[in-house]
């Protein structure tokens, strides 16, 4: 085993890093592999079989080549990887799940000539939902935005309200969506017309031309917006904030954890140690996940110099890889284990030493966002969640690339010091309540942090007229994360009727 304060193999810049992204469709540039429907902007967050229902089932044609059907012991991986003819990029996908996939086992046999390429072969042999949402292959161009939050787009992030309506729920500064008057809670009305299917779609040349309300009563606007490299912020806000009874609390906005976002959360916990706050807020409500190490990195943060070499999070793999599952272990410390570009390797992290820490989430806090949570929990920091149950994600993969495509199939589930990681439903909220679109973020009387400043003074919920009469019935999982996350995602553009 490694010293619990070194660079664990997973960290090392010659060796992939663990991801634990949402799935295949995620914040900035989110990926094209799925599209939307019932003219959701956010399009598709999930894995083929909730994007796209029915891939994958149909029958294989009658009488198929023998030669289509690949049988163990297959071919390793490896050796197939500069393969990229059609048929030798189908075998690699075959090869490469039986060896890292997390429920090899249970892959079907099918007919890979029945499939038009690789990609469509891989997001047919990987398992349906509810098992298997998060699987996900997309370009490695579009993998490498989705990694840092370059991308070139417009800078928009969609969600619902609980009316149905499609809102803007965080809007990139200096985008091209900021610099036309657009901002949280303004409303889609109908797409006029676009030349790239996509809201993100990392694509010079990009353009869109859409109805807009600046919030659901103000006059319709037609805006056209023109893609533009963007750098979506992992830490956008950090301020402090007073409850009604006079606690002062910090509040941190937590986008997403790409690379970078260790950088930037260093600098904001570091700042927040010379200010006199009583409780931290973290706002996760949008975070989709991304990097293990950067959880890793802000739970060590937020927990105090105790909880030093014990488990942050220990990843399972399948039983062909129990080599990993015994060295791949993400433990609390004292220093940064990966640097990224301002804070080396072993440089020493800002600890606030807090016993309990506000979490506000939604249905799209997930993967890594969920790791903090249950690493956390996983050594005795008490975690409140405030707004809704997260997206139950405790699975996680490294990225493959071959022959121009990204592949990400699920290959380990991670537990924390107590050995929990079962949480495939979400994490459900201490307080729930509804995401508050007609109030900035950070603002003390937005509903999330209203009701965690409400918790701080009192250790109960708040109950507000706006959530007792407009909460909706729990949405099926796979509802909730098509509907309550924002989009960010690219997936296609859906005109909503005109109001």
């Amino acid at each position: 085993m490694p010293h619990p304060y070194t660079p664990l193999p997973s960290h090392r810049r010659d060796q992939p890093r663990r991801w634990r992204w949402a799935g295949p469709l995620v914040a900035s540039l989110w990926m094209a592999a799925c599209g939307g429907g019932g003219g959701d902007p956010g399009t598709c967050y999930g894995g083929v079989a909730v994007c796209n229902p029915g891939v994958g089932t149909s029958p294989a044609p009658a009488a198929p080549s023998a030669d289509g059907f690949l049988d163990p012991p297959y071919a390793p991986s490896s050796t197939l990887e500069q393969s990229c003819d059609a048929d030798g990029a189908k075998r690699f996908v075959r090869s490469y799940l039986d060896e890292v996939y997390l429920w090899y086992r249970e892959i079907p046999r099918l007919n890979r000539l029945a499939y038009s390429d690789a990609p469509a072969y891989f997001n047919a042999l990987v398992l349906p939902a509810p098992k298997d949402r998060f699987s996900a292959v997309i370009s490695q161009a579009d993998a490498d935005a989705l990694a840092t939050g370059d991308n070139t787009g417009y800078g928009l992030r969609w969600t619902r309200d609980v009316l149905g309506r499609t809102r803007l729920a965080a809007v990139t500064p200096e985008s091209p969506a900021d610099l036309a008057g657009m901002a949280r809670g303004g409303e889609l009305v109908e797409v006029l017309d676009t030349n790239v299917n996509s809201w993100t779609p990392n694509q010079a040349g990009a353009w869109i031309r859409l109805r807009y309300r600046d919030t659901p009563t103000a006059p319709i606007r037609e805006i056209r917006l023109d893609a533009a490299p963007l750098n979506d912020p992992a830490v956008p806000l950090v301020t402090t904030v007073t409850s009604p009874q006079g606690t002062r609390s910090a509040y941190l906005l937590f986008s997403s954890h790409t690379q970078g976002a260790q950088d930037a959360l260093i600098q904001a916990v570091t700042d927040l140690k010379t200010q006199p706050v009583g409780e931290l807020v973290l706002d996760l409500r949008y975070n989709p996940g991304g990097f293990l190490y950067v959880a890793q990195t802000l739970a060590s943060m937020l927990s105090a110099p105790d909880k030093d070499g014990q488990v942050f999070e220990r990843l399972q793999f399948n039983d062909k890889r129990t080599d990993l599952s015994n060295e791949a272990v993400y433990r609390f410390g004292p220093n940064v284990l990966y640097g990224e570009t301002r804070y080396p390797t072993g440089h020493p992290l800002p600890r606030l030493g807090l016993p309990r820490v506000y979490v506000l989430t939604t249905g799209g806090s997930c993967s890594a966002s969920e790791a903090l949570i249950n690493g956390l929990r996983g050594v005795d920091v008490e975690v409140v969640l405030i707004g809704q149950t997260t997206c139950g994600k405790p699975y996680g993969f490294t990225r493959k690339n071959q022959c121009g495509q990204a592949y990400f199939p699920i290959e380990f589930q991670g537990v924390n010091a107590k050995g929990e990681g079962d949480y495939a439903s979400g994490f459900a909220p201490t307080c729930s309540q509804v995401d508050d679109l007609d109030r900035a973020l950070g603002q003390p009387d937005e509903g999330l942090l209203a009701t965690a400043l409400h918790h701080i003074d009192t250790r109960q919920c708040l109950v507000t007229a706006r959530q007792s009469a407009a909460t909706p019935a729990a949405p099926a999982p796979q509802r909730l994360l098509l509907d309550d996350l924002v989009a960010r995602q690219p997936g296609k553009v859906h005109r909503a009727a005109p109001r």
